[in-house]
This record gives structure tokens, C-alpha cells and sequence, in this order.
């Protein structure tokens, strides 16, 4: 089967580019997104080894101490304690959902992307109002519960 040049460089340019070079924005975008990864696991080891080095700050949220309401990540830090001890998270009700978005769901993306060359899924509007409506969503029900 014989293809026109224009299809096969549009089927070409749709592929995997593994063996070819990150441009200089892509990058920037990739070790962006490697600095994340790292502060996440080195986050992750206080939590699980050292969490009294984190809960012994006494940290106030400055929305709960000033309009007295929850943000939506209040008690997410306990929660992550709480999860990573093997124990049940009980303070804010999407502990669990941020969890397999932090420690799963992003670096399959991040992992996809590498491979794939398209860091922009990152940046693109979608995944803006997605978060935008999650932190909405998260903010009401974490106000709602208990």
C-alpha cells in the first residue's frame, strides 16, 4: 500500500518521538516536574519517618483562623500521617482521593508525558477547570463534614 507523503508525515508526526531530544522549554517543563516528584518523596519520607519534625510546628491555617472556615486541604497533613501508619484518615474526607492523585495518578502522567514528549497536558485549559472545580468541590464538602 503506497501512502501519500502528506499522510505518512501526518501519521509520523503523531508518534513517539523516544530517541529524539527534549527542546529547551520542554525541558524546563520536564525538570519542573522532577523537582515535584522529588519534594513529594522526600515530603512523603518526613511524613512516614520524622512526622513529629512537621506536626510539632503548630502551623494555623490562615483561612481557618481568620473567616473560620476549612480550607480544602485542612487535616490532609494528619490524614497523610494517618494513611502512611497504616491508620484510617478521618479529617478531611478527600484524603484518600488526593492520595492516589498525588502518589499514582501524577507520576503515570508525568511518566506518559516523558515518553510521549507532550508536557503541555499540564498547561492546557481543561486541566485548569478541572482543578479549579476540584478545590471548589473539595472546599465545600470539607466545610460540609462533620
Amino acid at each position: 500500500m503506497m501512502m501519500r507523503p502528506h499522510a505518512a508525515l501526518l501519521l509520523r508526526s503523531h508518534a513517539p518521538v523516544w530517541g529524539s531530544r527534549l527542546t529547551a522549554a520542554e525541558w524546563k517543563q520536564a525538570r519542573t516536574h522532577m523537582l515535584v516528584l522529588g519534594a513529594m518523596i522526600a515530603c512523603t519520607a518526613i511524613l512516614r519517618f520524622r512526622p513529629e519534625w512537621v506536626m510539632g510546628l503548630s502551623l494555623q491555617c490562615v483561612l481557618r483562623s481568620v473567616f473560620h472556615l476549612k480550607c480544602p486541604f485542612c487535616g490532609m497533613t494528619r490524614d497523610f500521617v494517618a494513611i502512611l501508619h497504616g491508620q484510617r484518615p478521618e479529617l478531611n474526607p478527600f484524603s484518600w482521593f488526593a492520595a492516589v492523585l498525588l502518589y499514582f495518578a501524577y507520576p503515570l502522567v508525568f511518566a506518559w508525558a516523558w515518553l510521549n514528549q507532550k508536557f503541555d497536558v499540564f498547561y492546557r485549559p481543561v486541566v485548569y477547570r478541572v482543578c479549579a472545580v476540584g478545590l471548589i468541590l473539595m472546599f465545600v464538602v470539607n466545610n460540609l463534614h462533620k
